[in-house]
């Protein structure tokens, strides 16, 4: 479904700026796990809408207009296939670069050429690092999500070439001395839920009921984010692990398993197709539980699949400001945000946006922030240093400082600590605690 197809059902809450995108994932560049491609992508696209760029051109520091000459390569890996997978942040890689080729002047006038690697096996993560390892034109590797193949990569390029993580989800992205992540990560999401519950952000809470996917990602925000910090303080948490793709009936037994029917609180950890199968479950049983979930849930297959709408009453927490709600002046993230929107509009509008895109694509506009700096001719050290010694903001994140290696001594690879919270309720997003009534939650604050 496109966007002109997904704004009309968004209709029912349109006052509060939603913008419904969904539609077909951009093909993968690899035919199985370890395979690699090599693409530059420059001006052109989907429509003919009109971007201002001052606010991209100012913070990459770009020149208007498009990119030529000698492409300049970064590496760029992620898990594409499998169960879990993440191809939205290929979507976002891609799209940055289109963007940034054909608007922005590239990297001081040279097109990003993206050197990819995708990966579904702990295998692969050493090919794809061997890869860039061995490859001297490549001076930075981003990653997209990867929650098998970051260890063995991590190790083959640690302290030989800069990583920028994108999205991390396990423990090893978050130990890592070498490579940095500009997001809070799971750690600040899932840590920043459990200390808003147990700081009262739902009234009294007794115990809470969690269902989360098996995967390596989820567990471990269940397991070792989540739990301890509301055992820690008193409340009973029990927890229930079904498979990513677990649908109807099986979701309703885990559900009631955890205790999802009578807690508290009731708290899914699951990528967006197991929100969509949550959601179904909870109707299907006919109760009423207090949700409280990421940023994961509100992407737009769950959007397709309630006809327009979110779960009343959800909670979702996030990196502190919303796709759904209109840019605010005086919140450059929330600005960023809706430019990025527009340039989902004009070179792809039917792709999917939202889970990781949008901080994968913003990633990427600091990279060409920070190459911008260097130069192109700038060392790998030199580029090691930047990546360490960014100082944001990053693009579309509101958390501040971003202070690589300072925000947590047991993660020493996150940059920035704070998260958010909005609810969905009424057919509105009301900020809870975010960037928007200017409450964002540090995680890692005492």
């Amino acid at each position: 479904m496109g966007f002109a197809k997904m704004s009309k059902a968004a209709g029912a809450f349109k006052s509060v700026g939603a913008i419904a995108l969904a539609g077909a994932l951009v093909a993968a560049c690899s035919s199985g796990g370890g395979s690699s491609s090599s693409s530059t992508t420059s001006g052109g696209g989907g429509s003919s809408t009109k971007i201002d760029n001052s606010l991209a051109l100012k913070y990459t520091g770009g020149s208007a207009g498009k990119a030529s000459g000698t492409p300049i390569n970064v590496g760029y890996v992620n898990q594409e296939s499998g169960s879990p997978s993440y191809p939205e942040n290929t979507q976002g890689a891609d799209l940055a670069v289109k963007y940034i080729n054909g608007e922005l002047g590239g990297i001081q006038g040279h097109p990003i050429n993206l050197v990819k690697c995708f990966v579904s096996t702990e295998e692969d993560g050493q090919k794809c690092g061997t890869q860039m390892l061995n490859d001297s034109s490549i001076k930075l590797v981003v990653t997209g999500t990867l929650v098998v193949g970051n260890a063995s990569l991590y190790t083959v390029l640690s302290g030989k070439k800069p990583i920028i993580i994108g999205n991390g989800l396990t423990a090893t992205d978050f130990i890592q001395t070498a490579a940095f992540t500009y997001m809070p990560g799971a750690p600040g999401v899932v840590s920043g839920l459990a200390k808003w519950i147990v700081d009262g952000g739902v009234g009294k809470v007794k115990n809470v009921a969690v269902v989360a996917t098996n995967d390596a990602g989820a567990k471990a925000s269940a397991q070792l984010l989540f739990a301890p910090v509301l055992e820690k303080a008193g409340i009973t948490v029990k927890q229930v692990f079904v498979s990513p793709t677990a649908q109807g009936a099986e979701v309703q037994s885990a559900i009631k398993a955890a205790g999802g029917d009578t807690a508290d609180v009731f708290v899914p950890i699951t990528p967006v197709q197991g929100c969509i199968a949550v959601a179904d479950a909870i109707k299907s049983l006919g109760i009423h539980p207090k949700v409280v979930t990421t940023g994961l849930c509100f992407g737009t297959p769950l959007i397709q699949h309630l006809g327009g709408t979110f779960p009343d009453g959800w909670y979702f927490g996030a990196y502190g400001v919303n796709y759904f709600v209109p840019p605010v002046k005086s919140i450059p993230a929330s600005e960023e945000l809706a430019l990025y929107e527009n340039v989902v509009k004009k070179y792809n509008p039917n792709m999917e946006y939202t889970g990781f895109a949008g901080p994968t694509f913003g990633n990427f506009m600091t990279v060409t922030q920070l190459m911008n700096k260097l130069g192109t001719d700038a060392s790998v050290t030199q580029v090691a240093d930047a990546v360490k010694g960014f100082a944001g903001p990053q693009w579309g994140i509101p958390g501040t400082p971003v202070a690589c290696g300072q925000i947590s001594a047991s993660f020493p690879s996150i940059c920035v600590g704070q998260m958010g919270i909005e609810q969905f309720k009424g057919g509105k997003w009301i900020p809870i605690a975010d960037a928007y009534n200017n409450k964002l939650i540090n995680a890692f604050a005492s």
